[in-house]
């Protein structure tokens, strides 16, 4: 268990990039609601939206839950990580 050690700003990193993710799947998802099937021109191409928008739409939004998750899941790891590191820092610090 000594051994075990984490790249703490590599951690930070990939949190901020699952952030990301996040924001970008929910602007997605609301520029896709905000287009509409109807009014863009041919009914082939009304079609083509609505079946992208029926398609895409919940698989979007599962992608954003998904990244957010795990998101808060790390942070919580790399809080906890750190806080174990800086105890036995103190403990072996003593006298």
């Amino acid at each position: 268990m000594a051994d075990f050690r984490i790249d703490v700003d590599r951690m930070k990193t990939m949190l901020n990039r699952l952030d990301q993710v996040d924001d970008r799947m929910r602007g997605a998802q609301e520029r896709l609601n905000k287009v509409g099937p109807k009014g863009l021109g041919t009914d082939g191409l009304d079609n083509a939206c609505d079946g992208f928008q029926d398609d895409w739409g919940d698989g979007i939004k599962r992608i954003a839950d998904a990244s957010k998750q795990l998101h808060e899941g790390l942070k919580k790891t790399l809080e906890s990580y750190q806080s174990t590191e800086q105890d036995l820092q103190k403990g072996f610090s003593q006298k």
